[in-house]
């Protein structure tokens, strides 16, 4: 699935790619598109493909799961890796699985592709901070708000590219204006609170975000990513912007008031900024 490209996925795209320089080889993926019992995604389902182009591969062949889920073991390599890919080579993970009900593993992929005259390598797991890294630990860490721990195991931070869509302008009017975001539905939600974060937009710009469902404003609503960036106040509604998250400030809960709101506000930012 390569969700979220972490650490350990990029040992399996870096044996890969050594294919193309030593025996001329063209990269390519094979991937699922959504997967509904991942239990969310770790970043929007469009940012994976422009991860994977970005280290290098050509083809991205990304199929729907249910086409090939019933193939067995020797149709997967037979009909997938070698009439669609003419594959030469597969590196995958230790605990890479395949065919009807997962009954395949990575010994039986490598046992298959090599009577059929395709090299495999298997890739040992990565371990990291006690444990090894996988998607499900990095999907754990989001929704802890363990934000530190969540880049160190994808290896970048944490980030939704995605539309500014208009909110209430209630940060207007508490003299923090905000840019206004919403998760797909299809990804994991990170804790409600507060979180230091990058924004890139023309420039690279510090700033704070509010991930939640915003309990002082609204007793109903759906979650939204709130940025502010201290001076910036222009509206670029429609466009796609980058906001990456650094650190976990606090949890989101509801004020008394919008007067309290305002200066807990300024709290978080001078908090960001230490």
């Amino acid at each position: 699935m390569f969700d979220g490209i972490h650490v350990g996925h990029s040992e399996v795209i870096n044996a890969a790619l050594k294919q193309k320089e030593m025996n001329q080889m063209i990269p390519a993926v094979f991937t699922f598109r959504k997967l509904k019992k991942l239990g969310g995604s770790v970043i929007p389902y469009g940012m994976k493909f422009a991860l994977l182009k970005s280290k290098g591969f050509d083809v991205i062949y990304s199929s729907d799961f249910d086409s090939v889920r019933d193939l067995s073991g020797e149709d997967f390599v037979s009909q997938i890796l070698i009439d669609k890919m003419n594959c030469g080579y597969v590196s995958c993970g230790w605990d890479f699985r395949f065919s009807k009900n997962a009954e395949s593993d990575s010994g039986d992929l490598k046992r298959i592709c090599e009577e059929n005259g395709i090299k495999v390598d298997i890739i040992k797991p990565v371990e990291m901070e006690g444990g090894v890294v996988s998607s499900t630990r990095i999907r754990e860490a989001i929704k802890d708000g363990n934000i530190a721990l969540t880049n160190r195991l994808l290896g970048y931070d944490l980030t939704y590219e995605l539309e500014v869509v208009e909110g209430a302008k209630i940060g207007r009017t508490l003299g923090t204006p905000t840019l206004n975001q919403l998760i797909p539905i299809d990804c994991v939600l990170p804790k409600f609170g507060v979180y230091k974060s990058v924004v890139e937009l023309d420039s690279t710009y510090d700033a704070i975000t509010n991930i939640g469902i915003k309990p002082t404003v609204y007793s109903d609503s759906s979650p939204v990513v709130e940025t502010h960036i201290p001076g910036f106040n222009r509206e670029i509604y429609g466009q796609t912007v980058r906001v990456s998250l650094r650190e976990f400030i606090r949890q989101e809960r509801k004020f008394d008031s919008l007067d309290d709101l305002k200066i807990q506000i300024q709290e978080d930012i001078k908090a960001t900024k230490k």
